[in-house]
């Protein structure tokens, strides 16, 4: 399924794309090392939890989680989840309580699909459309076949601490491709498509669902051949043309857009009133790093310790610098407290 030499689209790259230019740029060009978080690390733990359980083989673990509301009824399940967190540096009892509490709202949702037939636990995809010319990639957490309503249900299990707004609902890029996947894999079976975000943090009202119209599809697929044209000629000119920082300020309630995705902190470790680290993105501000680079000097791989790369023969490892986003670069200047 490797596509060598195309850069192919994905719900996430279009998105990125779409939100800033130079963070997609620092991303999917420069390859710049990614900083992981707790929440991100929760949310790999209970997808690796929803996968197994899928499975008939584990079914018995469903049984005892779900009968006494804790995943520490089933102590392979914990071991999983810790496994997990700790592979992450996330592991400490606070992020393994919100796991038991996170998988418990997506095991009582409905996770066996009733009424229907769950397809595949993971579903990959790969779509190679010629007119409009574009291919995309991805993975749907869970697709469920309703034979008799010839309805396909696209189930993502969400951990964030927010749910979507309507604005964000409405254009899905997520929504959107994993629609068109459904149509182009079951063709004879997706007369309907329903895509379900499950949010775990959201015990009471978890799911909001979004439902694409064929003549919406129609268009996305004239987008999909825009963005994938863009992406294949994507240079450090184009990076510079649509910052987050330069967007207009969303209304209230209008999603997590613009400038909001820069962040208010002023210095990398600001820290907020009650003490905890201010959010910024990843690439405000300057820091050092290591690549991994060929023969020809294409960077395969970054880190921010040496020891995170190995280098094969005619590989080399080389400590580089980042200098912060340029729509920035007034933050980026060394502050001298004794200069007068």
């Amino acid at each position: 399924m490797e596509i060598k030499n195309i850069n192919v689209l994905s719900a996430s790259r279009i998105k990125k794309w779409t939100d800033c230019s130079w963070a997609y740029w620092c991303n999917y060009c420069l390859k710049l090392p990614s900083t992981s978080n707790s929440g991100a690390s929760r949310g790999t733990a209970c997808h690796l939890v929803f996968e197994m359980l899928l499975n008939k083989r584990h079914k018995h673990h469903f049984k005892k989680i779900t009968t006494n509301d804790t995943i520490q009824a089933s102590p392979s399940v914990v071991r999983l989840v810790i496994k997990s967190l700790k592979r992450d540096g996330f592991y400490n009892k606070e992020n393994l309580d919100l796991c038991d509490e996170m998988i418990l709202v997506g095991l009582n949702t409905d996770f066996f699909a009733k009424g229907g037939k769950v397809i595949k636990a993971e579903q990959e995809f790969l779509i190679e459309n010629d007119s409009p010319e574009y291919k995309v990639r991805g993975f749907i957490d869970k697709p469920v076949k309703y034979t008799k309503t010839k309805t396909i249900k696209l189930v993502d299990y969400k951990s964030s601490k927010s749910k979507f707004k309507d604005c964000e609902l409405d254009g899905n890029i997520q929504s959107l491709v994993y629609s068109l996947a459904a149509k182009k894999l079951w063709p004879k079976i997706s007369k309907n498509v329903l895509v379900e975000f499950l949010f775990l943090r959201f015990p009471d009202q978890p799911a909001q669902q979004i439902e694409i119209s064929e003549d919406g599809l129609k268009g996305f697929e004239y987008y999909l051949e825009h963005v994938f044209k863009s992406i294949n000629n994507f240079t450090e000119k184009e990076a510079v043309t649509n910052f987050a920082a330069d967007q207009p300020m969303p209304p209230r309630n209008g999603g997590f857009k613009g400038p909001l995705n820069c962040g208010f902190a002023k210095r990398k470790g600001q820290l907020k009133k009650n003490g905890e680290p201010m959010w910024h993105c990843e690439y405000k501000f300057p820091y050092d790093y290591y690549a991994l680079t060929d023969k020809s000097g294409k960077t395969l791989k970054t880190a921010f310790e040496k020891k995170g790369l190995t280098a094969k023969e005619g590989q080399k490892i080389t400590r580089k610098h980042y200098e912060g986003c340029p729509a920035h670069k007034h933050l980026h200047q060394v502050r001298d407290d004794f200069n007068f």
